[in-house]
Protein backbone atom coordinates (compact mmCIF):
# COMPACT_ATOMS: atom_id res chain seq x y z
CA UNK A 1 0.00 0.00 0.00
CA UNK A 2 1.47 3.72 -0.51
CA UNK A 3 1.85 6.24 1.58
CA UNK A 4 0.04 8.59 1.00
CA UNK A 5 1.14 12.80 1.35
CA UNK A 6 -0.93 15.54 2.06
CA UNK A 7 -1.49 17.91 -0.82
CA UNK A 8 0.29 20.35 1.24
CA UNK A 9 3.34 18.53 2.00
CA UNK A 10 3.87 17.71 -2.08
CA UNK A 11 3.36 21.40 -2.68
CA UNK A 12 5.98 22.55 -0.10
CA UNK A 13 8.22 19.45 -1.18
CA UNK A 14 8.04 20.86 -4.80
CA UNK A 15 8.44 24.79 -3.91
CA UNK A 16 11.65 23.41 -1.84
CA UNK A 17 13.03 21.25 -4.87
CA UNK A 18 12.07 23.90 -7.20
CA UNK A 19 13.93 26.40 -5.20
CA UNK A 20 16.72 23.99 -5.19
CA UNK A 21 16.66 23.36 -8.92
CA UNK A 22 16.92 27.44 -9.07
CA UNK A 23 20.00 27.80 -6.61
CA UNK A 24 21.98 25.16 -8.71
CA UNK A 25 21.32 27.12 -11.83
CA UNK A 26 22.23 30.50 -10.72
CA UNK A 27 25.62 28.42 -9.21
CA UNK A 28 26.34 26.97 -12.41
CA UNK A 29 25.46 30.40 -14.88
CA UNK A 30 27.69 31.89 -12.15
CA UNK A 31 31.26 29.69 -12.38
CA UNK A 32 33.58 30.88 -15.17
CA UNK A 33 33.81 29.16 -18.37
CA UNK A 34 37.59 28.39 -18.62
CA UNK A 35 39.68 28.49 -21.91
CA UNK A 36 43.10 26.94 -21.71
CA UNK A 37 45.47 28.16 -24.37
CA UNK A 38 47.92 25.26 -24.96
CA UNK A 39 50.43 26.83 -28.09
CA UNK A 40 52.93 23.95 -29.55
CA UNK A 41 55.81 24.10 -30.52
CA UNK A 42 56.61 27.75 -29.69
CA UNK A 43 60.13 29.87 -28.58
CA UNK A 44 59.51 31.30 -25.18
CA UNK A 45 59.93 35.02 -26.66
CA UNK A 46 58.06 34.49 -29.81
CA UNK A 47 55.38 37.18 -29.12
CA UNK A 48 54.52 40.66 -29.07
CA UNK A 49 53.76 40.88 -25.19
CA UNK A 50 57.43 39.27 -24.65
CA UNK A 51 58.97 41.99 -26.67
CA UNK A 52 58.92 40.30 -30.38
CA UNK A 53 59.85 43.21 -32.77
CA UNK A 54 58.40 41.53 -35.59
CA UNK A 55 56.37 38.94 -34.90
CA UNK A 56 52.56 39.93 -34.61
CA UNK A 57 50.28 38.67 -31.61
CA UNK A 58 47.91 41.45 -30.94
CA UNK A 59 45.31 39.14 -29.77
CA UNK A 60 47.38 37.26 -27.09
CA UNK A 61 48.99 40.52 -26.27
CA UNK A 62 45.99 41.97 -25.32
CA UNK A 63 45.12 38.91 -23.23
CA UNK A 64 48.21 38.59 -21.65
CA UNK A 65 48.29 42.54 -20.58
CA UNK A 66 45.28 42.41 -19.07
CA UNK A 67 46.24 39.48 -16.90
CA UNK A 68 48.65 38.11 -14.93
CA UNK A 69 51.71 37.00 -16.67
CA UNK A 70 54.38 35.30 -15.27
CA UNK A 71 57.65 35.68 -18.08
CA UNK A 72 59.94 32.62 -16.24
CA UNK A 73 57.16 30.42 -17.14
CA UNK A 74 58.34 26.71 -17.77
CA UNK A 75 57.28 23.50 -18.96
CA UNK A 76 57.22 20.07 -16.98
CA UNK A 77 58.87 18.57 -20.56
CA UNK A 78 60.29 19.56 -23.34
CA UNK A 79 58.21 17.11 -25.81
CA UNK A 80 54.46 17.25 -26.37
CA UNK A 81 53.08 13.95 -25.44
CA UNK A 82 54.60 14.05 -21.79
CA UNK A 83 53.95 17.89 -21.36
CA UNK A 84 50.07 17.37 -22.24
CA UNK A 85 49.77 14.79 -19.85
CA UNK A 86 51.43 16.37 -17.11
CA UNK A 87 48.74 19.50 -17.86
CA UNK A 88 45.96 17.20 -17.50
CA UNK A 89 46.94 15.70 -14.31
CA UNK A 90 48.93 17.83 -12.07
CA UNK A 91 51.26 15.64 -12.38
CA UNK A 92 55.49 15.47 -13.73
CA UNK A 93 56.02 13.08 -16.81
CA UNK A 94 57.85 10.98 -14.68
CA UNK A 95 54.65 10.31 -11.73
CA UNK A 96 52.65 9.36 -14.57
CA UNK A 97 54.68 7.45 -16.41
CA UNK A 98 54.19 9.21 -20.25
CA UNK A 99 57.78 10.14 -20.15
CA UNK A 100 57.93 10.41 -24.46
CA UNK A 101 55.79 10.01 -27.41
CA UNK A 102 55.67 6.75 -28.63
CA UNK A 103 56.54 3.12 -27.04
CA UNK A 104 59.53 1.24 -28.93
CA UNK A 105 58.57 -0.75 -31.38
CA UNK A 106 59.80 -4.29 -31.05
CA UNK A 107 62.92 -5.51 -33.03
CA UNK A 108 61.93 -5.88 -37.28
CA UNK A 109 58.98 -3.42 -36.43
CA UNK A 110 57.81 -0.05 -37.12
CA UNK A 111 54.80 1.58 -36.57
CA UNK A 112 54.11 2.30 -40.59
CA UNK A 113 54.43 -1.59 -41.17
CA UNK A 114 52.96 -2.96 -37.79
CA UNK A 115 50.02 0.02 -37.28
CA UNK A 116 47.68 -2.52 -35.48
CA UNK A 117 50.61 -3.57 -32.93
CA UNK A 118 51.57 0.31 -32.80
CA UNK A 119 47.82 1.18 -31.58
CA UNK A 120 48.08 -1.80 -29.09
CA UNK A 121 51.32 -0.58 -28.03
CA UNK A 122 50.14 3.05 -27.17
CA UNK A 123 47.11 1.94 -25.73
CA UNK A 124 49.48 0.31 -23.57
CA UNK A 125 51.31 3.40 -22.91
CA UNK A 126 48.21 5.10 -21.66
CA UNK A 127 47.27 2.65 -19.59
CA UNK A 128 48.59 4.40 -16.44
CA UNK A 129 47.92 7.52 -17.50
CA UNK A 130 44.38 6.38 -17.54
CA UNK A 131 45.09 5.61 -13.64
CA UNK A 132 45.11 9.13 -13.15
CA UNK A 133 42.83 11.62 -12.38
CA UNK A 134 42.63 14.55 -14.82
CA UNK A 135 41.40 18.19 -13.80
CA UNK A 136 39.43 17.69 -16.61
CA UNK A 137 37.24 14.98 -14.81
CA UNK A 138 37.30 16.94 -12.09
CA UNK A 139 35.37 20.10 -14.01
CA UNK A 140 32.87 17.64 -15.46
CA UNK A 141 32.27 16.09 -12.08
CA UNK A 142 31.13 19.39 -10.88
CA UNK A 143 28.90 20.44 -13.97
CA UNK A 144 31.26 21.25 -16.53
CA UNK A 145 30.71 21.12 -20.22
CA UNK A 146 34.28 19.77 -21.42
CA UNK A 147 35.42 20.25 -24.76
CA UNK A 148 38.80 18.53 -26.12
CA UNK A 149 39.95 20.52 -29.44
CA UNK A 150 43.54 20.18 -31.24
CA UNK A 151 46.35 17.88 -29.67
CA UNK A 152 45.31 14.71 -27.36
CA UNK A 153 47.52 11.80 -27.07
CA UNK A 154 45.75 9.34 -24.23
CA UNK A 155 43.21 7.30 -26.64
CA UNK A 156 39.61 8.73 -26.75
CA UNK A 157 39.03 12.24 -24.90
CA UNK A 158 36.09 10.80 -23.78
CA UNK A 159 37.67 8.41 -21.23
CA UNK A 160 39.17 11.26 -19.38
CA UNK A 161 36.88 14.13 -18.44
CA UNK A 162 35.58 14.89 -21.91
CA UNK A 163 32.11 15.41 -22.39
CA UNK A 164 32.57 16.76 -26.01
CA UNK A 165 35.66 15.56 -27.92
CA UNK A 166 36.99 16.24 -31.75
CA UNK A 167 39.33 14.25 -31.45
CA UNK A 168 38.99 9.97 -32.06
CA UNK A 169 41.75 8.32 -30.13
CA UNK A 170 42.64 5.55 -32.58
CA UNK A 171 46.43 5.21 -33.56
CA UNK A 172 45.36 2.61 -35.83
CA UNK A 173 43.27 4.97 -38.02
CA UNK A 174 45.84 7.91 -37.73
CA UNK A 175 45.26 9.20 -34.47
CA UNK A 176 48.33 9.64 -33.02
CA UNK A 177 47.90 12.61 -31.61
CA UNK A 178 44.60 14.25 -32.41
CA UNK A 179 43.64 13.16 -35.80
CA UNK A 180 40.39 15.34 -36.32
CA UNK A 181 41.24 17.69 -33.35
CA UNK A 182 43.92 18.84 -35.49
CA UNK A 183 41.98 20.74 -37.45
CA UNK A 184 40.90 23.52 -34.86
CA UNK A 185 42.09 26.71 -35.33
CA UNK A 186 43.46 25.62 -38.93
CA UNK A 187 40.26 24.65 -40.68
CA UNK A 188 37.41 25.48 -38.50
CA UNK A 189 36.46 26.83 -35.35
CA UNK A 190 32.81 24.67 -35.70
CA UNK A 191 33.05 23.10 -32.19
CA UNK A 192 34.05 25.92 -30.05
CA UNK A 193 30.98 27.72 -31.64
CA UNK A 194 28.92 24.65 -30.57
CA UNK A 195 30.24 23.80 -26.83
CA UNK A 196 29.22 27.92 -26.10
CA UNK A 197 25.49 27.15 -27.65
CA UNK A 198 25.34 24.20 -25.59
CA UNK A 199 26.59 25.84 -22.62
CA UNK A 200 23.76 28.54 -22.80
CA UNK A 201 21.20 26.11 -23.88
CA UNK A 202 22.32 23.62 -20.73
CA UNK A 203 23.05 26.97 -18.60
CA UNK A 204 26.14 25.31 -17.70
CA UNK A 205 29.58 26.61 -17.45
CA UNK A 206 32.17 24.88 -20.04
CA UNK A 207 35.79 24.60 -20.01
CA UNK A 208 37.57 24.32 -23.76
CA UNK A 209 41.48 22.85 -24.44
CA UNK A 210 42.21 24.35 -27.00
CA UNK A 211 45.80 22.15 -27.71
CA UNK A 212 45.60 23.92 -31.37
CA UNK A 213 48.15 22.46 -33.78
CA UNK A 214 50.23 25.59 -34.66
CA UNK A 215 52.46 27.00 -34.71
CA UNK A 216 53.72 23.40 -34.92
CA UNK A 217 55.09 22.00 -38.15
CA UNK A 218 53.50 22.03 -40.83
CA UNK A 219 54.89 25.59 -41.12
CA UNK A 220 52.25 26.12 -43.89
CA UNK A 221 50.01 29.36 -43.05
CA UNK A 222 48.19 31.23 -45.89
CA UNK A 223 50.26 33.35 -47.78
CA UNK A 224 48.29 36.47 -46.69
CA UNK A 225 50.35 35.94 -43.61
CA UNK A 226 54.08 34.39 -45.17
CA UNK A 227 53.88 37.62 -47.38
CA UNK A 228 54.35 40.09 -43.87
CA UNK A 229 57.01 38.25 -42.98
CA UNK A 230 59.39 36.77 -46.29
CA UNK A 231 60.98 40.37 -46.66
CA UNK A 232 61.86 41.13 -42.99
CA UNK A 233 62.87 37.43 -41.69
CA UNK A 234 66.38 36.12 -41.91
CA UNK A 235 65.03 32.79 -43.62
CA UNK A 236 62.45 31.25 -45.32
CA UNK A 237 62.21 28.31 -42.43
CA UNK A 238 62.12 31.68 -39.71
CA UNK A 239 59.27 33.63 -41.63
CA UNK A 240 57.17 30.51 -42.16
CA UNK A 241 57.58 29.62 -38.39
CA UNK A 242 56.24 33.42 -37.80
CA UNK A 243 53.59 33.66 -40.13
CA UNK A 244 52.29 30.21 -37.86
CA UNK A 245 52.28 32.24 -34.98
CA UNK A 246 50.55 34.61 -36.58
CA UNK A 247 48.00 32.01 -37.75
CA UNK A 248 47.97 31.24 -34.11
CA UNK A 249 47.15 34.55 -32.99
CA UNK A 250 44.01 34.92 -35.12
CA UNK A 251 42.47 31.57 -33.67
CA UNK A 252 42.85 32.92 -30.44
CA UNK A 253 41.48 36.33 -31.67
CA UNK A 254 38.60 35.01 -33.17
CA UNK A 255 37.50 33.29 -29.46
CA UNK A 256 37.62 36.44 -27.71
CA UNK A 257 35.79 37.73 -30.37
CA UNK A 258 32.48 34.93 -30.27
CA UNK A 259 32.69 35.35 -26.33
CA UNK A 260 32.28 38.75 -26.62
CA UNK A 261 29.36 38.46 -29.27
CA UNK A 262 27.86 35.74 -27.01
CA UNK A 263 28.03 38.10 -23.66
CA UNK A 264 30.27 35.47 -21.98
CA UNK A 265 33.77 37.17 -21.90
CA UNK A 266 33.48 38.94 -18.60
CA UNK A 267 32.73 35.77 -17.18
CA UNK A 268 35.50 33.66 -18.77
CA UNK A 269 38.74 32.77 -17.56
CA UNK A 270 41.78 32.34 -20.03
CA UNK A 271 44.87 30.21 -19.30
CA UNK A 272 47.93 30.35 -21.51
CA UNK A 273 50.82 27.90 -21.69
CA UNK A 274 53.22 26.39 -24.39
CA UNK A 275 53.65 22.38 -24.11
CA UNK A 276 57.07 23.23 -25.47
CA UNK A 277 59.98 25.99 -26.89
CA UNK A 278 61.17 25.75 -30.70
CA UNK A 279 64.14 27.37 -32.51
CA UNK A 280 63.86 27.23 -36.55
CA UNK A 281 66.60 25.95 -37.98
CA UNK A 282 67.68 28.76 -40.43
CA UNK A 283 68.52 25.81 -43.08
CA UNK A 284 65.67 23.87 -43.34
CA UNK A 285 61.89 24.45 -43.28
CA UNK A 286 60.54 23.11 -40.60
CA UNK A 287 63.52 22.11 -38.78
CA UNK A 288 64.98 22.98 -35.18
CA UNK A 289 67.42 23.21 -33.57
CA UNK A 290 68.79 23.78 -29.73
CA UNK A 291 65.23 23.69 -28.37
CA UNK A 292 62.13 21.04 -28.83
CA UNK A 293 63.18 17.69 -27.11
CA UNK A 294 66.26 19.64 -25.18
CA UNK A 295 67.46 20.73 -21.46
CA UNK A 296 67.87 24.36 -22.72
CA UNK A 297 65.97 27.64 -22.08
CA UNK A 298 64.90 27.76 -25.43
CA UNK A 299 63.51 24.01 -25.28
CA UNK A 300 61.77 24.68 -21.64
CA UNK A 301 61.29 28.19 -21.07
CA UNK A 302 57.45 29.53 -21.51
CA UNK A 303 55.52 32.65 -20.61
CA UNK A 304 52.59 31.73 -18.83
CA UNK A 305 49.59 34.09 -18.08
CA UNK A 306 45.98 34.07 -16.12
CA UNK A 307 43.41 36.13 -17.54
CA UNK A 308 40.47 37.71 -15.48
CA UNK A 309 38.81 40.86 -15.10
CA UNK A 310 36.85 39.97 -11.96
CA UNK A 311 39.31 38.37 -10.32
CA UNK A 312 43.09 38.79 -11.33
CA UNK A 313 44.78 41.99 -11.29
CA UNK A 314 46.93 42.35 -13.88
CA UNK A 315 50.49 42.55 -13.28
CA UNK A 316 53.79 41.14 -14.99
CA UNK A 317 56.13 39.22 -13.22
CA UNK A 318 59.76 38.80 -14.79
CA UNK A 319 61.32 36.93 -12.10
CA UNK A 320 59.03 34.81 -10.10
CA UNK A 321 59.04 30.90 -11.46
CA UNK A 322 56.11 29.07 -12.93
CA UNK A 323 55.51 25.79 -14.15
CA UNK A 324 53.10 24.27 -16.28
CA UNK A 325 52.82 21.97 -13.23
CA UNK A 326 50.51 24.78 -11.79
CA UNK A 327 48.00 24.67 -13.94
CA UNK A 328 45.99 22.14 -13.17
CA UNK A 329 45.43 23.25 -9.55
CA UNK A 330 44.65 27.03 -10.67
CA UNK A 331 41.80 25.96 -13.19
CA UNK A 332 40.55 23.77 -10.25
CA UNK A 333 41.18 26.61 -7.87
CA UNK A 334 39.88 29.08 -9.64
CA UNK A 335 36.49 27.12 -10.30
CA UNK A 336 36.38 26.11 -6.27
CA UNK A 337 37.22 22.86 -6.75
CA UNK A 338 39.52 21.23 -4.34
CA UNK A 339 42.62 20.01 -5.90
CA UNK A 340 43.17 16.28 -5.07
CA UNK A 341 46.76 15.78 -2.78
CA UNK A 342 48.73 14.00 -5.73
CA UNK A 343 48.56 17.67 -7.47
CA UNK A 344 51.76 19.51 -6.05
CA UNK A 345 51.47 22.34 -7.98
CA UNK A 346 50.84 25.56 -6.87
CA UNK A 347 47.87 28.48 -7.96
CA UNK A 348 48.96 31.05 -10.30
CA UNK A 349 46.70 33.73 -8.97
CA UNK A 350 49.22 33.74 -5.63
CA UNK A 351 52.22 35.21 -6.70
CA UNK A 352 53.63 35.04 -2.86
CA UNK A 353 53.23 31.63 -2.96
CA UNK A 354 54.99 31.41 -6.25
CA UNK A 355 57.93 33.41 -4.76
CA UNK A 356 58.72 31.17 -1.47
CA UNK A 357 58.66 28.30 -3.90
CA UNK A 358 61.17 29.93 -6.10
CA UNK A 359 61.88 26.62 -7.61
CA UNK A 360 60.96 24.51 -10.79
CA UNK A 361 61.64 20.65 -12.20
CA UNK A 362 61.65 19.60 -15.59
CA UNK A 363 61.66 15.98 -16.84
CA UNK A 364 63.48 14.84 -20.30
CA UNK A 365 63.01 12.16 -21.46
CA UNK A 366 63.87 10.42 -24.96
CA UNK A 367 61.38 10.55 -27.78
CA UNK A 368 60.44 6.83 -27.54
CA UNK A 369 59.79 5.34 -24.46
CA UNK A 370 60.65 1.12 -23.20
CA UNK A 371 57.17 0.12 -21.87
CA UNK A 372 59.46 -2.40 -20.17
CA UNK A 373 61.50 -0.36 -18.33
CA UNK A 374 58.88 2.28 -16.74
CA UNK A 375 59.55 1.29 -13.21
CA UNK A 376 62.58 2.47 -13.87
CA UNK A 377 62.34 6.61 -13.57
CA UNK A 378 66.37 6.76 -14.87
CA UNK A 379 65.66 4.55 -18.01
CA UNK A 380 65.42 6.81 -20.97
CA UNK A 381 66.29 9.53 -19.13
CA UNK A 382 68.13 12.89 -20.90
CA UNK A 383 68.18 15.15 -18.14
CA UNK A 384 66.40 16.14 -15.05
CA UNK A 385 66.46 20.02 -14.51
CA UNK A 386 66.32 22.44 -11.62
CA UNK A 387 65.89 26.11 -11.70
CA UNK A 388 66.58 27.88 -8.05
CA UNK A 389 65.89 31.45 -8.30
CA UNK A 390 68.40 32.38 -11.12
CA UNK A 391 70.80 29.48 -10.93
CA UNK A 392 69.62 26.23 -12.99
CA UNK A 393 71.38 22.28 -13.06
CA UNK A 394 71.16 20.44 -16.19
CA UNK A 395 71.74 16.62 -14.53
CA UNK A 396 72.22 14.50 -17.45
CA UNK A 397 73.74 10.81 -16.86
CA UNK A 398 76.73 11.97 -18.51
CA UNK A 399 77.19 14.60 -16.50
CA UNK A 400 75.91 18.18 -15.25
CA UNK A 401 75.57 21.89 -16.40
CA UNK A 402 75.30 24.51 -13.78
CA UNK A 403 74.70 28.08 -15.48
CA UNK A 404 73.53 31.37 -14.00
CA UNK A 405 70.19 32.42 -16.39
CA UNK A 406 70.83 35.80 -14.10
CA UNK A 407 73.92 36.86 -16.74
CA UNK A 408 73.24 34.11 -19.27
CA UNK A 409 69.74 33.74 -20.39
CA UNK A 410 70.73 31.07 -22.97
CA UNK A 411 72.38 28.93 -20.89
CA UNK A 412 75.19 28.82 -23.00
CA UNK A 413 78.36 29.30 -19.95
CA UNK A 414 78.46 25.94 -18.22
CA UNK A 415 79.73 27.09 -14.90
CA UNK A 416 79.89 23.41 -13.32
CA UNK A 417 83.48 23.11 -12.90
CA UNK A 418 84.00 26.57 -10.88
CA UNK A 419 81.21 25.93 -8.24
CA UNK A 420 81.39 22.55 -7.66
CA UNK A 421 79.25 23.46 -4.27
CA UNK A 422 76.24 24.81 -6.10
CA UNK A 423 76.30 21.63 -7.93
CA UNK A 424 76.10 19.59 -5.28
CA UNK A 425 73.39 21.65 -3.36
CA UNK A 426 71.17 21.49 -6.61
CA UNK A 427 71.52 17.90 -7.45
CA UNK A 428 70.10 17.47 -4.18
CA UNK A 429 67.34 19.16 -4.67
CA UNK A 430 66.78 17.07 -7.41
CA UNK A 431 67.46 13.71 -5.91
CA UNK A 432 64.59 15.31 -2.64
CA UNK A 433 62.16 16.15 -5.80
CA UNK A 434 62.11 12.91 -7.04
CA UNK A 435 61.78 10.82 -4.11
CA UNK A 436 58.78 13.22 -3.22
CA UNK A 437 57.19 12.87 -6.40
CA UNK A 438 57.44 8.52 -7.09
CA UNK A 439 55.86 7.06 -10.40
CA UNK A 440 51.85 6.59 -8.81
CA UNK A 441 50.89 3.60 -11.61
CA UNK A 442 52.87 1.09 -12.53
Amino acid sequence: MKLRVPNYIGVAIAALSCCACLTQAQQDSERPNIIFILSDDQGWNDYGFMGHKQIQTPNLDKLAEAGLIYERGYVTAPLCRPSLASLATGLYPHETGIRGNDPDMPKGTNKKTHLELFGEMRAKMTAPFAECTTFIELLKDNGYLTLQTGKWWEENPLDHGFTDAMTHGDATRGGRHGDKGLEIGRETMKPFHDIVEKSKKEDKPFFMWYGVFLPHTPHNAPDRLYNKYKDIAPNESTARYWANVDWFDEGCGQIVEHLKEQGLYENTIFVYTCDNGWVPDPDKVGGVIRSKREPTEAGIRTPIFITHGATVKPIRDKETLASNIDIATTILHACGIEPPAEMSGLDLRDPVALQKRDRIFVDVYDHNSNLEELENMENDLKAWVVVDGWDKLIAKPEGKELYNLKSDPDDRNNLAAKHPEKVSKLAKLIEEWVKETPQLHK
